[in-house]
């Protein structure tokens, strides 16, 4: 006989034990009932069910889950858990002795095939009562995804954000050199245009920050797809410009031109909102200085575009220092530190910060 866990049960755990219990890992418990539950352990202390999958009577107790990028579970081993046993008895019914847990052994084919399900939902927000007057919209079905796609990022990727101040000064002047031609081929040519056409060179040269996590490995991507989040009055929407890099400016911003109009007007298709490398979101627009952004999984990184304003500034002509007017900005980037060291994620922003403050005449 199958059983199938239930949804968002919780039980508690005796953190108190000494348990040396491994952040992820999957367990099943059998109620007085002899219905199985399968769960996972939290840094939280607790146990939550996983409804999506489900475990047979006689097979292992202990499965190891892996999550891919796009939420889904595979099984990748299992067997008797020490660790279960230890903390909450969960394969035994019966307190564990203490001892250090040890992997298990590999789970058979078979199981693998029977254990495996759709991706699990995370568990459930807490319910709060609404007070007289308050209205209550339920979740459409993107908030509800973006929701839980941001949750799961931050928990699978460890978040570290570096911030670089740039001069757009020189951009100012390109732009108004060349706003006007742009206009008559169609083409709005926007800051954020010059920042993905940088940033796209410069992934090239940084590899590190067009990767993604899998399993224990770093897969570094081909192709560079640069997504480009658009806010819409119902949600988020990030469609992709693909081989951004083998694009000119002018090419670059007619994408982003097409790509954020027909977001507005959801006529986007599948596969323009697929296989993103990195992802630019933008703020700066409604006025935010800065922010500091949740990595869109599975990617190894997204840079955040500040306000972009007039400041005065200390500058150096000659050899002596004066106070001009110069258009600034701030750029910040939040990448995984799993695969990502601090010096790389800083090379990559001094590498964009020079290109887009010594961008050439030539290139637009």
């Amino acid at each position: 006989m199958r059983l199938v866990a239930r949804l968002g049960e919780l039980f508690s755990v005796d953190s108190g034990s000494g348990a040396n219990a491994w952040h992820g890992d999957f367990v099943a418990k059998r109620d007085p009932n002899g219905i199985a539950l399968v769960a996972t352990f939290t840094r939280g202390g607790r146990v939550v069910a996983r409804p999506s999958l489900v475990l047979a009577e006689g097979e292992p107790s202990f499965i190891e889950i892996g999550v891919g990028g796009s939420g889904s579970l595979t099984v990748l081993n299992g067997g008797p858990s020490p660790m279960a046993a230890n903390s909450v008895g969960l394969a035994t019914g019966q307190p564990g002795s203490g001892a250090a847990p040890a992997r298990p052994a590999p789970v058979p084919a078979e199981t693998v095939a029977a254990s495996r399900g759709p991706a699990a939902p995370l568990a459930p927000a807490p319910t709060v009562d609404p007070w007289e007057g308050d209205r209550v919209e339920p979740w459409s079905r993107i908030r509800k995804l973006t929701a839980d796609h941001m949750v799961m990022s931050r928990r699978v990727s460890p978040h570290v954000n570096t911030i670089f101040e740039i001069d757009y000064t020189r951009i100012v002047q390109i732009r108004a050199r060349r706003k006007q031609e742009y206009a008559e081929r169609g083409v709005n040519l926007t800051y954020l245009a010059f920042i993905t056409k940088v940033v796209a060179d410069n992934l090239r040269k940084h590899p590190v920050l067009n990767s993604a996590v899998s399993g224990e490995s770093t897969l570094f991507r081909r192709d560079i797809n640069i997504g480009i989040a658009v806010a819409l009055d119902w949600g988020l929407i990030v469609p992709v410009i693909k081989r951004a890099d083998e694009l000119s400016l002018l090419g670059v911003a007619r994408a982003i031109n097409d790509l954020g109009e027909r977001a507005r007007t959801k006529k986007l298709s599948p596969d323009e909102v697929q296989k993103g490398t990195f992802t630019i979101t933008n703020p700066g627009v409604f006025g935010s200085a800065i922010g500091t952004p949740i990595i869109n999984q599975p990617q190894a990184a997204i840079l955040c575009v500040g306000s972009i304003e007039k400041q005065p500034a200390v500058i150096t002509v000659d050899g002596a220092d004066m106070i001009a007017v110069r258009t600034k900005g701030l750029l910040s980037l939040a990448f995984d530190h799993r695969i990502v060291d601090g010096a790389d994620a800083d090379r990559f922003m001094a590498d964009v910060k020079q290109g887009l403050q010594d961008f050439p005449e030539s290139g637009a």
